[in-house]
């Protein structure tokens, strides 16, 4: 990214993964923030879309990549952004297809639930399903005259992981609670500083220039400095921490029909993305108008089901890594105390060793097996209670409203009824009145 001039009508500015900037491009956003324009900005430490795009035959390329930030307005700003690590949270865990085929535990994408996101913001709170593909996370502490808000935000069951080992499945196996919660997305309000107090970069070195190619002038003309140091009003920055989240693959799925492309979002991450832009631009009455409506709703309750019985796989997997090193060890120290010719040879002890991990190992599959039988048994339990109760409901509740209905018929119908004979004797008993009186 190396545009060095943002057009003066430009109001709100949206910036999307801007790997290698350049500081004349930073100066250019710098100067856009001072005189009053708005940004949005999806950084990130390690981006799928970039990953498609590198060169195939070298896959950690995109992992090795120095990601996407923009350094000195993060530094002027106060605002902290690691490009190279990515944060792992086993509440928000998705399960990705492997390199293998095979399903495994991504704990650095991010499945956000409401749990995630600000309530209280009008951007966030009508969000309930996000996806964010190994995310960084914003740290540091707001410099003087700006207000920061959290607008996604990870649980404490989370930890920051090299993002190469997030790439590649790294992050759950080893994972180790750091009992801190991390900001994916902030918003900071207020007057802002220049990154550059020096002026625009580049030119310093070239009046220096200039300078000793005319040694003969006695006083070369200087530029003035035109930089604004300072916004004279408030302004807005938001910043994301991940940027394949509005890329296609992850936000939307697209449908042929009838030779028709159609587009039906997976998840909130493009209504995110319109809300940010729209509260910015002012148009904050569009946010509430949008409809939230998303493809895919994920089941809370039997995910965190699933997490109970993922925690129990990882700790006798543990276990069971643990006496295998136990037991190569002490085969080895077996090993080194026999002679030579002998070392091809198992020796009663050694074979003891075996057959004692042989045990251990097929009791550690039977209770992974158990357990996994524990939980689909919870789940379909779970799905047939709510099989029951979508069955049952509807004719429940006409039938309630059949018998009320019935009853208040029938109580009216009675009170009617007492009402006619009562007014019928009081028409009789007038008659025979008049009938006396003649």
């Amino acid at each position: 990214m190396g545009a060095d001039k943002i057009d003066d009508d430009v109001k709100v500015l949206v910036v999307i993964y801007p790997r290698e900037i350049s500081d004349g491009a930073q100066y250019a956003i710098d100067q856009f923030v001072l005189r009053g324009g708005r940004v949005v900005a999806f950084l990130d430490p390690l981006s799928i879309a970039d990953n498609r795009s590198s060169n195939p035959s070298n896959p950690l390329q995109g992992a090795m990549s120095s990601g996407a930030t923009m350094d000195k307005l993060l530094k002027a700003w106060g605002i902290e952004f690691d490009v190279s690590k990515a944060v792992a949270d086993m509440t928000f865990k998705t399960n990705i297809r492997g390199q293998d085929g095979r399903p495994q535990e991504a704990a650095a994408v991010l499945s956000l639930t409401k749990e995630a996101m600000n309530a209280d913001d009008a951007v966030t709170s009508q969000l309930d399903n996000l996806l964010l593909p190994y995310p960084g996370a914003f740290t540091g502490t707001p410099a003087a005259g700006l207000k920061e808000t959290v607008l996604l935000k990870t649980t404490k069951n989370s930890q920051f992981i090299d993002k190469i080992m997030a790439q590649f499945g790294g992050g759950a196996k080893d994972f180790k609670a750091s009992d801190k919660e991390y900001a994916l997305a902030i918003r900071l309000a207020g007057k802002f500083k220049t990154a550059f107090p020096d002026g625009k970069p580049g030119e310093k070195s070239a009046e220096k220039k200039e300078e000793g190619e005319k040694k003969e002038d006695k006083k070369p003309e200087t530029k003035p400095d035109n930089s604004l140091k300072e916004s004279t009003a408030d302004t807005v920055v938001i910043l994301v921490g991940d940027s394949d989240m509005i890329f296609d693959p992850v936000c939307v799925q697209v449908q042929n029909i009838f030779g028709q492309k159609i587009i039906i979002p997976q998840n909130g991450n493009l209504n995110l993305a319109q809300s940010m832009v729209e509260q910015l631009a002012g148009d904050s009455n569009l946010i509430g108008v949008r409809s939230r409506a998303t493809l895919n709703r994920p089941f809370t309750v039997v995910k965190k089901m699933e997490e109970r019985a993922q925690e129990s796989y990882r700790s006798k997997i543990k276990e069971l890594e643990a006496s295998l090193s136990e037991t190569q060890q002490k085969l080895n120290e077996l090993q080194r105390t026999k002679e030579k010719g002998q070392r091809f040879i198992l020796s009663p002890e050694q074979q003891q060793e075996l057959a004692r991990f042989r045990q251990k190992e097929a009791e550690a599959k039977k209770e992974l097996k158990q357990v996994r039988k524990n939980l689909r048994r919870d789940v379909d339990s779970m799905e047939n209670r709510l099989k029951w109760i979508n069955i049952a409901a509807m004719p429940v509740v006409v039938s309630l409203t059949g018998i009320t209905l019935a009853v208040y018929k029938r109580k009216r119908g009675f009170s009617d009824q007492r009402c006619r004979a009562y007014w019928h004797q009081a028409g009789h008993q007038r008659t025979e009145s008049r009938q006396a009186g003649r």
